[in-house]
């Protein structure tokens, strides 16, 4: 928790007022009185709505430092005697190698750790640039493909936290062979964790080892989604010869059906 103080003075008639600020992605959930965009946010500062106000601001999905940076600017220029708590961070995402992301926009994971041996957990972090929000971001929710590509991001982080470890040097390639995910709620651009249990299935042959993973995505206490996937992790050599033979099969069935 961090706590942001503008200005000390906080006078008798100072009303409290308490509020979520998420992304401008999320303007949806703005439906409800008690949630701001940062636009929305700023207008309402500048238009002098919390003058002499005690704000307790608390951390929806999308924000960054620089956002809060802002905030603080405004308030600061345009409500000087306000006192302003910010409950929450800005998460800090999980390394690109484990969650095999590039991009530092697309890594929905964050202060991910490995609390035990095969269980890990991880704070959902949705970033406004995220490519899965740039072209359907509807209603109030969030889309159901972002909770499908964090579960993909955690049993990646899993192996690659449990296993991948234990040989740096060796690079493996993933393998889906079964998923079974099931929706029990909507998710909402609020804090949420993800929680993942890892089974290993056969992990003699080092030419391909196979596992289990059931997943848990949670908002307050609450189950959002749940999942169970069968992976292998195959030496990257490997599979590229497999690809490429299944790669040229494909392409001869094409042209001998297209002839």
């Amino acid at each position: 928790m961090s706590v942001v103080q503008l200005d000390s003075t906080q006078t008798p008639e100072a009303v409290a007022t308490t509020f979520v600020v998420v992304a401008d992605r999320f303007l949806g959930i703005t439906a409800d009185e008690r949630v701001h965009t940062v636009s929305g946010l700023v207008a309402l500062l500048r238009g002098g709505r919390f003058t002499g106000s005690e704000l307790v601001v608390h951390l929806g999905q999308g924000l960054t430092r620089h956002d809060l940076d802002y905030l603080e600017h405004v308030a600061a220029v345009h409500a000087p005697q306000a006192r302003v708590r910010v409950l929450g961070e800005v998460a800090e995402p999980a390394r690109r190698h484990h969650v095999h992301k590039y991009q530092h926009s697309n890594v929905l994971l964050a202060d991910l750790t490995r609390t035990d041996e095969n269980v890990f957990r991880a704070e959902l972090r949705l970033d406004s640039d995220n490519e899965l929000l740039l072209d359907h971001q509807t209603g109030e929710h969030v889309q159901g493909i972002v909770v499908i590509e964090a579960v993909r991001q955690l049993f990646l982080a899993a192996f690659e936290l449990e296993y991948g470890v234990r040989s740096p040097q060796e690079h493996f390639y993933l393998v889906w062979n079964n998923v079974d995910l099931r929706f029990t709620s909507f998710l909402f651009p609020l804090p949420a964790t993800l929680h993942a249990q890892l089974t290993p299935v056969s992990v003699e042959d080092p030419g391909k080892l196979e596992f289990v993973i059931e997943t848990e995505v949670r908002q307050f206490g609450k189950s959002v989604a749940r999942s169970r996937i069968e992976f292998a992790a195959l030496p990257n050599e490997r599979i590229a010869q497999i690809e490429r033979a299944k790669a040229a099969k494909a392409v001869t069935a094409y042209l001998a059906a297209s002839a």
